[in-house]
């Protein structure tokens, strides 16, 4: 009787060397990939990032994207860390920019417009780069269009700016700071 647990094993080892090699990330791989939006600023009205100057989104990848990309064997290297090294996230998350507006649409194919919330569905084409710079390497996932699923709005927390003005007389007059202004030669440098 033949055992199957080893050439199963082989077979699914060929296949992680035909993915892997059949991936040219120099040249651009294109995913679909879908997921939870999270600080989308991916249309006119939100406008790009204005530190980076591009426009992004962090998406929390579905469990159909983590396997692609686990498939790929990238889900590690393009999954959103802080600076320590440390994910940002509890689940699998990567971040998609890039320089020009991209065409996002709603689930009736009109072109959308309006401010993505966090928590939204979105379903996003992209293409993932490796790069090389300053001597560092890795992958950068480039968002070229989008889907809007399911829209979450963004809604003002009423309830954090009652707190904040809890007790404070709304007809007491507005007190304006003034600051008298420095010149340059009152500084010590």
């Amino acid at each position: 009787m033949v055992k199957l647990q080893p050439i199963l094993s082989l077979l699914i080892i060929a296949a992680q060397k035909t993915i892997t090699m059949a991936n040219d990330f120099a040249k651009g791989v294109s995913v679909v990939l879908t997921g939870t939006a999270n600080w989308a600023r991916l249309t006119e009205k939100t406008g790009p990032d204005q530190m980076s100057g591009k426009y992004s989104v962090e998406l929390t990848l579905d469990s159909a994207s983590r396997d692609l990309l686990s498939g790929m064997k990238i889900l590690d290297h393009v999954n959103v860390k802080r600076q320590d090294g440390t994910y940002k996230y509890e689940q699998p998350t990567v971040r998609l920019k890039t320089v020009s507006l991209p065409t996002i649409w709603d689930s009736q194919k009109n072109v959308f417009t309006d401010i993505i919330g966090n928590g939204s569905t979105m379903r996003v084409k992209a293409t993932i780069k490796s790069y090389e710079m300053a001597g560092k390497k890795g992958l950068t996932c480039y968002i070229n269009k989008g889907v809007v699923l399911n829209l979450v709005e963004m809604q003002a927390n009423t309830e954090e700016d009652e707190a904040l003005f809890a007790g404070l007389d709304a007809t007491a007059p507005t007190a304006t700071a003034t600051t008298p202004a420095q010149s340059d030669d009152d500084l010590p440098f």
